[in-house]
């Protein structure tokens, strides 16, 4: 069976990883499945997921997986996670798959303007039921011994039952399975995150526009890919998703990165995986270089320190380079003979979706910097961009004080808020904001990596590059040294925020903020 990815997203997570080489295995060539689906309808949560769907001519069916060792102890299940650890719900597995059945029926309606019924069931590839379930019959529960060998798991898959309909209601033609493809492909997920969050640690869904989903397919086929794309369109997204791509290929990738806080985020991501990722000497043995804000190695003697690491060098190795088309941002011009050597040595592609932000701060952005930064694919809370006229740097950060004070009552978290500015927390009103909040909001730590789990961050804009919060205030922006920094620190520190965005003006960066309006 055609299965996407074409890949693993998540090997680690063994029970997934099983039924994903099940289905490859199943003799159906007109169907397809696909691993790892968007559902932003679900019932009771703001995102959902489905970990299988399967498409063919006897309909669609979804399945929930789980993995590693499974339990039921009156009404409480007791799962294991791919790390060993035990984790408790009174959800059971029957529930989370209705309700995902539900949501899929629902977005494909939408979409399509018919009613597609879709069957459900649960997999356990690596347990063994002694007894009978209530709620999960043996028709709808594959364990190990239906899960056995792809014979054995698509005679379970045929026995699914139709509930109340004839199995006619639920047939699909060739056309209709061609319809669901184009609009489940694009709404595969990572099970990853919106982003590098505040957090640092916290995971929900990204969704894979059909540009980054073609890139990812496209992996095998091209040794050297170039992908542009401006802040927010999903570069590191996808430069992590390469390189899992790319070990579960069995090969030796490496992520090549400047930043201290995005190089720590990364490594912190990709800690289950081996993958090495640095700022600077590439491990021996590395056969696959993923850089991420390859624009910072713009430079003749930088690109050359860069390949002459890598097997194959610029024009033979196999590479993947992730950078922003908005040079004019960079602390010194880019080389534009570099420039042309990496797109002339691969296949370049553009991000053109804007996967981070609303389209409220898509536009603000464009509107005073006329940043390509693409358009927004977020479904917008309609929240306005706040601009907060101040007079002096103590009118500053009371006016700062009072909006985070307002955010938390109105149910925003700590962790959910960035204060950003040129200095950090020397800038005259961060450094009075840190004081009076310093039980909501903790600086970086040195390593770039977030002081707590509980608080948010006060920080430098350059720091923060990379990285991503549900709600951004910039302060301190008259301290910019000079017109390019202040655009600069504007265009990074805007890019920042997904929902919220609040930028506080003294009269000269209204007058330079004018500026730019009339410029652009």
């Amino acid at each position: 069976m055609e299965l996407h990815p074409t890949f693993k997203f998540r090997p680690r997570l063994f029970g997934e990883a099983a039924v994903y080489d099940l289905l490859l295995a199943l003799d159906d060539r007109d169907g397809f499945a696909v691993h790892s689906v968007n559902l932003p309808e679900h019932e009771y949560k703001r995102w959902g997921e489905a970990d299988f769907v399967i498409v063919s001519r006897a309909g669609v069916v979804l399945l929930e997986v789980k993995g590693g060792n499974v339990s039921l102890a009156g009404r409480v299940w007791r799962y294991e996670n791919a790390r060993g650890q035990a984790i408790t719900s009174s959800e059971g597995p029957a529930r989370q798959a209705i309700s995902a059945a539900v949501a899929l029926e629902h977005m494909l309606q939408k979409r399509l303007g018919r009613k597609i019924r879709c069957r459900w069931g649960v997999a356990f590839p690596h347990c063994r039921f002694v007894r009978a379930l209530d709620e999960l019959p043996p028709e709808r529960l594959a364990d190990q011994a239906a899960c056995a060998n792809p014979l054995v798991f698509q005679a379970w898959l045929d026995s699914i039952p139709f509930d109340q309909h004839s199995p006619s209601d639920f047939a699909l033609s060739d056309t209709d399975i061609r319809e669901i493809k184009e609009i489940l492909l694009p709404e595969m997920s990572a099970a990853s995150s919106l982003g590098l969050s505040v957090t640092g640690v916290e995971r929900g869904v990204i969704k894979l526009t059909r540009q980054q989903y073609g890139i990812l397919e496209s992996l095998a086929a091209n040794p050297r890919i170039t992908v542009t794309g401006g802040a927010g369109t999903g570069k590191t997204e996808l430069a992590v998703l390469c390189a899992r791509a790319e070990a579960d290929a069995g090969r030796r990738p490496a992520v090549l990165v400047q930043g201290t806080a995005l190089l720590g985020s990364l490594r912190d991501r990709l800690a289950d995986t081996g993958i090495p990722v640095t700022d600077g000497r590439i491990p021996d043995g590395t056969d696959v270089l993923i850089v991420d804000e390859g624009q910072d190695y713009m430079q003749p003697a930088a690109l050359a320190t860069v390949f002459e690491q890598l097997p194959g060098g610029m024009a033979n190795g196999r590479w993947r380079w992730f950078m922003d088309p908005n040079l004019q941002y960079l602390r010194s011009p880019p080389d534009q003979h570099s420039l042309e050597q990496i797109r002339t040595a691969s296949v370049s592609v553009s991000l053109t979706r804007n996967v981070r932000s609303t389209l409220e701060i898509v536009r603000s952005i464009q509107a005073f910097l006329g940043a390509d930064i693409g358009l927004s694919s977020i479904d917008g809370y309609g929240v306005r961009v706040g601009f907060h006229e101040v007079d002096s740097a103590v009118g500053e950060a009371n006016s700062v004080v009072a909006l985070v004070q307002s955010m938390l009552e109105a149910g925003v978290r700590p962790t959910e808020i960035a204060v950003l500015g040129p200095n950090g927390p020397e800038g005259a009103t961060a450094r009075t904001v840190e004081r009076r909040l310093a039980d909501v909001l903790r600086p970086l730590r040195p390593d770039g990596r977030f002081a707590s789990t509980a608080h948010g961050i006060i920080g430098t804009v350059v720091d923060f590059r990379g990285l991503e919060s549900r709600a951004v205030l910039l302060v301190d922006l008259g301290e910019a040294s000079e017109d390019t920094d202040f655009e600069r620190n504007l265009y990074v520190g805007m890019t920042r925020a997904s929902a919220v965005l609040h930028i506080f003006v003294p009269e000269t960066v209204k007058r330079r903020m004018v500026a730019l309006l009339a410029q652009n």
